[in-house]
């Protein structure tokens, strides 16, 4: 039977450039990883939807919010009040601009908030990226040998659906804006069609999927900066880039 091999995107695929700022004093940081800071901070990411077009133009009234990751025991009302408090928008065409300035971005950019228990709107996130080098050869390369590429991930539409394109990777095979419970759903659904699920991502927001998945690996760049990660531990493998996903799923293939 055909096997299915969910990838997730930034950090997996694509050499992440995220700009964050903080609203309460002006800083801007380069960050490697935004989950580190739902982590740290003890926030919730929410995802800006929409056209860029839109949020550079404030029309409030185009955009929509979703939560896509948080760790807060209980997540505050998310709503488009949220975008009309003073600074949020001028923050958010700030990081924007910087992604577009300084990253190189082939995918364009995605935007979004860090929202703290209490509502309150603390950060503006931009992020933008380029795919790593091996990896339309070795999408090509699985998708030619018979098993079906998935994109799952936490990332806006846009910049989803380019990298999709990209990629030859259909839009149905595509999920953006997702939790990790979403990214699991899509697993779970695909084990119902499919002879083998394999689950690749790069950090511990993944595992809830892979914890689903058939067969799990986890991709470590040596190029990113060193982090403990106990997540490694629950995964089937851990591997440097995406050229050791294609000989795993060829031997799963023919196994």
């Amino acid at each position: 039977m055909r096997k299915a091999v969910v990838l997730d995107k930034s950090g997996t695929i694509v050499d992440a450039c995220r700009v964050v700022l903080d609203l309460s004093n002006g800083k801007c940081t380069f960050c490697a990883s935004t989950l580190s800071y739902v982590v740290k901070k003890h926030v919730a990411l929410v995802n800006i939807r929409g056209p860029l077009k839109a949020l550079m133009g404030g029309n409030v009234d185009r955009l929509g919010l979703k939560v896509s990751c948080s760790l807060l025991p209980v997540v505050p009302e998310i709503g488009k009040d949220l975008l009309r408090r003073e600074g949020v928008i001028k923050g958010l065409r700030e990081v924007a601009n910087k992604v577009m300035d300084h990253c190189n971005s082939e995918l364009g950019v995605c935007t979004a908030l860090f929202v703290n228990k209490d509502g309150e709107v603390t950060h503006a996130v931009g992020l933008g990226g380029r795919l790593y080098e091996e990896v339309r050869e070795v999408v090509k390369s699985i998708i030619d040998s018979g098993s079906d590429v998935f994109l799952a991930t936490g990332n806006c539409k846009e910049a989803t659906m380019k990298c999709a394109n990209l990629l030859g990777i259909p839009r149905r095979f595509v999920l953006f804006d997702a939790t990790p419970e979403e990214k699991r759903g899509l697993v779970r659904k695909l084990r119902g069609f499919y002879g083998s699920v394999i689950m690749v991502g790069n950090d511990v927001n993944d595992l809830i999927a892979m914890s689903e998945a058939d067969v799990s690996i986890m991709v470590r760049r040596k190029d990113l900066p060193e982090e403990e990660f106990a997540g490694s531990l629950e995964v089937d493998y851990v591997v440097p880039s995406l050229r050791e996903v294609e000989k795993i799923v060829s031997e799963i293939r023919h196994s």
